[in-house]
This record gives structure tokens, C-alpha cells and sequence, in this order.
């Protein structure tokens, strides 16, 4: 956890040019990463398999990315491969320690490129105009942004024998990929699911200012897994009740459409 704090409060330094030491929520900086990385737990535990071990390609080197990265490395996963709209950056060593407190400062240059980490860490490679959905790993994340996963880079993803891709920035898969790795498949983490930290901290928070307190990072940290936890265990048990086995995708939309429909019957609405 000192490692956590250390690269937090690098952030605030780069951000704000202090440390933030009024108002809002602890943790909610990294919230959206995290959760992500929750959802992406669940999604592996759920099939045999344990975060620790595996090989990570994400996109973007933002906030959400750089908290999904903080995260991946705190569980033992190695983030190989992130991008920029300039290209993408390959690590085999794996991105973590200063290198993700890096991604802060690449972040906050105003260049919006990542190729400066190849020259600051010579291990490493860049790509430069190209995506990193043609690296091999076991789990992907595109963080970046909308229409990320095309359908040739659903192709790459399926050709490296990969079994999940957990989506962190909102609908960054076309619909015509997304159809191809699940046809394939892929298990896929929605994202109308799986980057809900975000708005999961904002009730957090809610509740932290309801209650006339200030919660830890620890305290946020855990409620937000819990929150991602149950997330997931609705979208999947939505999809399992109705016949359609562990698919997530249909799972979230049914969950969802569940709980609006009866909070909506509840009050009489319908």
C-alpha cells in the first residue's frame, strides 16, 4: 500500500501542483481503473483462472488507464503494451513501479504521445501508428476510447489464443468486433458494467458525506470491490437464469433492465 500512496500523491503533485488535502473522496482518482480491474478478476476467477501470471494489453495512458495499470501490477498481473494516438509502447518487462507513475507525466505534458517512454526506459519499444490489439497477452483493456477494438484487431486478439478482453473505456469495441471475439470465443467484460467505478465512487461518496465523515483509501477501495464484485455476479446470474450461460454482455443488459423495470413497478410508474 506504500507504493499506492507514493504514486497517488505523484499525481496530485502533477495535477494540481499540490497535494489534494480538502473535500472530495480518497481514492476516487483511481476508481474507474480499479474497478475495472475488480470486474476483470471476477471474470477470470469465475473461469479457473487467477489474475497473478498474466500478460496485460491496455490502451491510453490517462487516468483510467493508469489506474487499471496501478492495479494490474498490485495483483501480480504485467501490463506488456499501452498506447497513444501516436502508437503504442511495448514492455516486456512489464509496466510498473516508476514506469506507471511515468504514464502520470506523459499524461500531463500536453504532447498526448507515449513515445517519450521508450526513450526514457531503452527495455521498452515503440510502435509508432499502430495498435497494440496485435500484441500477444491473455487479457485486454482498451482504456482509451470509443471504436478502439475494430474488427481486424478482434482477428489479432482471437489469433493469440487470448480468453477475455474487460472493456474500460466506454463502448471502445464495434459492434461488428464485438461480434467476432464473442463468435470466437472471447469472454468480454462490458462495459456498461465494468467501468462503473467511477460512478460507483460518486454514491460512495454520497454516503461518505451523508454520514458527516471522511472515508480512507483502504475504506473506498473496499467498498468499491464490492460493488464490482456484485456487478458481476448480477450480469452473470441474469445470463445464466435466462439460458444464455456465462455471457456478460447479454447478462449486464438484462440486469439492468431487471432493476429499472422493478424499481419503475415499485413506485407505481408502470
Amino acid at each position: 500500500f506504500g507504493q499506492y500512496k507514493k504514486l497517488v500523491n505523484r499525481y496530485d503533485e502533477a495535477v494540481t501542483g499540490k497535494h489534494i488535502l480538502y473535500g472530495g473522496l480518497n481514492g476516487r482518482t483511481e476508481a474507474t481503473g480499479f474497478g475495472i480491474v475488480y470486474f476483470a478478476e471476477c471474470m477470470l476467477k469465475a473461469n479457473g483462472e487467477d489474475m497473478k501470471g498474466k500478460n496485460v494489453v491496455i490502451s491510453g495512458f490517462g487516468n483510467v488507464a493508469w489506474g487499471t495499470a496501478l492495479k494490474l501490477d498490485e495483483l501480480g498481473a504485467k501490463v506488456i503494451a499501452f498506447s497513444g494516438p501516436d502508437g503504442y509502447i511495448l514492455d516486456e518487462a512489464g509496466v510498473s513501479g516508476e514506469k506507471v507513475a511515468y504514464m502520470i507525466e506523459l499524461r500531463n505534458s500536453g504532447k498526448n504521445i507515449c513515445q517519450p517512454y521508450a526513450d526514457k526506459f531503452p527495455g521498452s519499444k515503440f510502435i509508432a501508428g499502430k495498435k497494440p490489439w496485435e500484441v500477444k497477452a491473455d487479457l485486454y483493456i482498451p482504456c482509451a476510447m470509443q471504436n478502439d477494438i475494430r474488427l481486424e484487431d478482434a482477428k489479432n486478439i482471437v489469433a493469440s489464443g487470448a480468453k477475455f478482453v474487460c472493456e474500460g473505456a466506454n463502448m471502445p469495441t464495434t459492434n461488428e468486433a464485438l461480434e467476432y471475439l464473442m463468435d470466437n470465443g472471447i469472454i468480454v467484460g462490458p462495459c456498461k458494467a465494468a467501468n462503473a467505478g467511477g460512478v460507483a465512487c460518486s454514491c460512495i461518496e454520497m454516503g461518505q458525506n451523508a454520514g458527516h465523515t471522511v472515508f480512507s483509501p483502504e475504506q473506498v477501495h473496499a467498498q468499491l470491490k464490492d460493488i464490482m464484485v456484485n456487478i458481476h455476479d448480477s450480469a452473470a446470474a441474469a445470463a445464466e437464469e435466462y439460458g444464455l450461460g456465462y455471457n456478460l454482455v447479454a447478462g449486464a443488459n438484462i440486469a439492468g433492465f431487471l432493476k429499472v423495470a422493478g424499481a419503475m413497478m415499485m413506485q407505481g410508474a408502470v
